[in-house]
């Protein structure tokens, strides 16, 4: 062969090398191209409860006639899911029809919505696993935060028994000592592309657009520790899987998940005992907040002569920090009887806390009504109160650290004070008590008793009839029957109707 045709082959050799990899290249997009791309698929999935959200998740479309692959522990213990597409809001919201399987022990779920006219775009699935350095972005709804994007790289792809052997933690992880029991059997992707609660069930794509693992933990022990199930076990179990759609009623029971030491609790159990912690605390602070307002009406001090009044401001003070006592004694009894079993070990900690913490205000009120009673010159009952709430709540800022805590333990929405008391107004204005549970006929409403509206002007002698649209139903000891607003009785009349709900 001579020199100047080797030459020639050679040159075409290189062009043809150069043309395929130009044409590899052409399948890789750019991050914003495929942003633009993907994010249409992307699906937002929201557990719903009493017409709530209580928790969210993330899921992908595999099926353009509706199916959403996602993590088995999103749609754990569902009733109800509503199923949206924050890329494309044009689609709207579904409501899911149901499973069509679920996996727990590498975390997978499908689930299916009607489409109905609309168009949904499905993912593909890589049929091949990323090397390691490859460049991977992550979408989902971190911590409620919808169509969010995050990239990074694939810092190593790992098995299950490698991760067995690494973590020494549970929290939400599955191979944790005291994890959700994940099968070693698996290939894990551990990516630096960031991932909070709220991503779960989301996928993890290449630049192509290939989904190559799905979003599904990050691991407490260290720093950017993020793991991605590989795509290859969802390819499997949507073979496996058909397409006969079942009912969420007919899902197991939720797991109990763990933390590093120990039970971390049953997440709706928690998620109760949590609201009613805080009605036991609007509770208190309505009490508290009643004594407070007859402090207003003390007389004045006379400068000239602080002796008149004396007897009058001391047998209201006695009175007040009596009741105050009274209102922190029932509260620490309340929160003491609460039904914590199963429930999250830091929640029970706090109440606990709580309880002691009340029932040492509730003493330093009772001193303080004594040190009155007992003709105290003109005792400091301001400084007396700041002291009592201060004492109370300086668990306050430790209360909300473990509302935001519990969250993201259990990706669910732990209410605050003012939620909880406006989610029991609703329900009292249907008719119900808290838990959703409809009013029903009990002997104790029966009975007739005073009621008295919210000024404490107008009483009458009736019975409890019923409640609807927000509106009592009494009956006078004479039979005719009145509607009153349920916010015109007093605070007193609302506690009886909630507690004999």
């Amino acid at each position: 062969m001579s020199a100047r045709i080797f030459a020639i082959l050679l040159a075409v050799a290189a062009m043809a090398s150069a043309s395929s990899a130009r044409a590899q290249e052409k399948e890789k997009m750019t991050l914003a191209e495929l942003v633009k791309h993907v994010k249409p698929s992307i699906a937002l999935i929201e557990v719903i409860e009493n017409g709530k959200r209580i928790s969210n998740g993330s899921g992908y479309v595999v099926d353009a006639k509706g199916v959403i692959a996602t993590n088995y522990h999103v749609i754990e213990g569902a009733k109800e899911i509503r199923v949206s597409f924050p890329g494309n809001k044009s689609l709207g919201a579904f409501k899911s029809e149901g499973f069509i399987g679920y996996y727990p022990k590498k975390d997978m779920a499908l689930i299916k919505i009607d489409p109905k006219d609309k168009k949904l775009a499905a993912i593909p699935l890589a049929k091949e696993l990323p090397e390691q350095g490859e460049q991977v972005v992550a979408f989902g709804a971190p911590l409620g935060y919808s169509d969010t994007v995050t990239d990074g790289i694939v810092s190593a792809i790992r098995t299950g028994k490698e991760l067995t052997a690494m973590m020494t933690r549970g929290g939400q992880d599955g191979y944790g000592k005291d994890g959700l029991g994940y099968e070693v059997d698996a290939t894990w992707l551990q990516t630096s592309a960031p991932i909070s609660p709220g991503n779960s069930g989301g996928p993890l794509v290449n630049m192509k657009g290939e989904v190559v693992g799905m979003n599904t933990f990050v691991s407490t022990i260290g720093q950017n520790l993020n793991f991605s199930l590989s795509i290859i076990h969802m390819i499997e179990f949507i073979e496996k899987s058909g397409s006969n759609v079942q009912s969420f009623a007919n899902l197991p029971e939720p797991r109990q998940r763990r933390g590093p030491s120990g039970p971390s609790g049953d997440p709706k159990k928690t998620l109760e005992l949590w609201k009613d912690f805080n009605r036991a605390r609007n509770e208190l602070d309505k009490e508290i907040e009643i004594c407070e307002k007859s402090f207003r009406n003390l007389p004045p001090i006379n400068p000239r002569n602080p002796m008149q009044g004396q007897n009058v401001r001391n047998r209201k003070i006695t009175d007040a920090f009596k009741k105050m006592a009274n209102a922190f004694d029932d509260y620490a009894e309340a929160v003491s009887k609460l039904d914590h079993k199963n429930c999250d070990t830091d929640l029970i900690q706090l109440i606990v806390i709580d309880t002691v913490v009340a029932k040492k205000v509730s003493q330093l009120c009772t001193d303080v009504s004594n040190a009155a009673s007992a003709g105290g010159a003109n005792v400091d009952w301001e400084r007396a109160t700041s002291q009592a709430k201060r004492a109370f709540t300086e668990n306050d800022t430790q209360r909300e650290l473990l509302r935001v805590n519990l969250g993201l333990k259990f990706n669910l929405s732990f209410p605050t004070l003012s939620e909880t008391a406006d989610e029991d107004e609703k329900l009292a204005k249907e008719g119900k008590k808290p838990g959703g549970k409809a009013t029903a006929e009990n002997p104790e409403r029966s009975k007739l008793r005073l009621w008295t509206d919210s000024t404490g002007q107008f009483k009458i002698n009736a019975k409890c009839i019923g409640i609807k649209d927000g509106k009592v139903k009494l009956e006078r000891e004479d039979g005719a029957v009145i509607e009153v607003p349920l916010d015109k009785l007093s605070e007193a009349d609302k506690r009886f109707l909630a507690s004999t709900g």
